[in-house]
């Protein structure tokens, strides 16, 4: 079926090393909020579970949809430094409980650890329509109301890091599903669509010395009432930018035991703008698995992915090993810069969603 295209912690130092009497004031302090703002979603929870998703119009639906239970904007990417230091980055910003998370992490690729992490808390909840939001000193939204594209990433921590990125749409703009309907696992339908392909450039700045950084990412934003849904969270999901200019997204939800459910769809955007959804592919690990630091499960470093329809068959492999992030007030999973092994030249991100508890 043809989807419509359009044109365009706040301490990276190990816990050994932190204070525990600052840690506790602050995250007792951060619990306060946070029971604040779950008493705003009991209050709001009859309004958020009777919105129903409708078909997905750019750039109208590029704002906030707070009538839903969940709503998130999600960019990554890699980006290299005039010194050629390869760093891959996941900024996203999540709507629920009637109020707002971000997060921000930042690895260096060569070096094989996370430089930059950054949690962020707000219990105010957008407003409809709304395309510039904040969360405390994380910023990511769009220049112009009537525009689709560049948006604009900025993202400060207290000891003086900061990441300034502008992320400029190359490729068009991709519904997913049906019009932008995807059915989420158990949890009913959702609204999504994708950047799939976007030119970064900014300022990384690290213990007090700022460099300039070009790259390349992905911007996903998604919505629906399917956060209370244990099946809806869990997932294998790949974004893949080849160097001929075809981009790729495949995902597949997984069930409590963190196996393929049998529910997988894709998104195939051609070079010329062609845009076909995918069923019908495999998705394989093939290589070593490791349980990160802070994880509960394991997660493979190698996949092997096939679209016959398309001529696709890719092994990937993670760039790093220190590609968990670990998270206070969502689900903590597996994101990784993933490089091509074999097959069609490009890269890939890859996530895993698997430490969603029973809800």
């Amino acid at each position: 079926m043809m989807s419509t295209p359009y044109l365009p912690g706040d301490d990276t130092r190990p816990a050994s090393m932190r204070s525990p009497a600052r840690r506790l004031a602050r995250w007792s302090g951060v619990t306060i909020v946070v029971l604040s703002a779950v008493a705003g979603f009991c209050a709001s929870a009859a309004a958020t579970t009777s919105s129903t998703v409708q078909p997905v119009v750019l750039p109208r639906d590029q704002g906030a949809h707070p009538g839903f239970g969940i709503e998130w904007w999600y960019t990554s990417g890699t980006l290299t430094g005039a010194d050629r230091r390869p760093y891959f980055w996941f900024a996203t910003i999540w709507s629920a409980m009637g109020g707002l998370v971000a997060r921000v992490n930042v690895v260096d690729l060569r070096a094989d650890r996370v430089v930059l992490s950054h949690a962020y808390l707000s219990t105010t909840p957008p407003t409809e329509g709304q395309t510039r939001l904040a969360v405390g000193a994380f910023k990511l939204g769009l220049r112009s109301h009537a525009t689709l594209g560049p948006w604009d990433l900025e993202a400060s921590t207290p000891a003086g890091d900061r990441l300034e990125l502008d992320l400029i749409p190359r490729q068009r703009y991709v519904l997913h599903g049906h019009d932008g309907i995807v059915q989420q696992g158990t949890g009913g339908q959702s609204a999504y669509y994708s950047a799939p392909r976007l030119a970064a450039r900014g300022t990384f700045t690290l213990d007090g010395k700022a460099a300039r950084v070009r790259g390349q990412g992905w911007l996903d934003h998604q919505w629906g009432n399917f956060g209370t849904n244990a099946g809806a969270l869990k997932w294998n999901w790949f974004a893949c930018q080849f160097q001929n200019g075809t981009d790729l997204m495949l995902y597949q939800f997984l069930n409590q035991s963190n196996r393929p459910s049998g529910q997988q769809n894709g998104t195939l955007l051609t070079a010329g703008g062609v845009v076909r959804q995918l069923t019908h592919f495999t998705v394989t690990p093939v290589g070593p698995s490791i349980r990160p630091a802070g994880a509960t499960t394991t997660y493979p470093l190698e996949w092997r992915l096939r679209v016959p329809a398309s001529r696709i068959d890719i092994t990937i492999r993670a760039r790093a090993r220190d590609q968990f992030i670990t998270n206070q007030f969502v689900p903590s999973f597996w994101e990784a810069a993933s490089a091509i092994t074999s097959g069609a030249s490009g890269s890939c991100t890859v996530e895993s969603s698997r430490q969603v508890p029973p809800m």
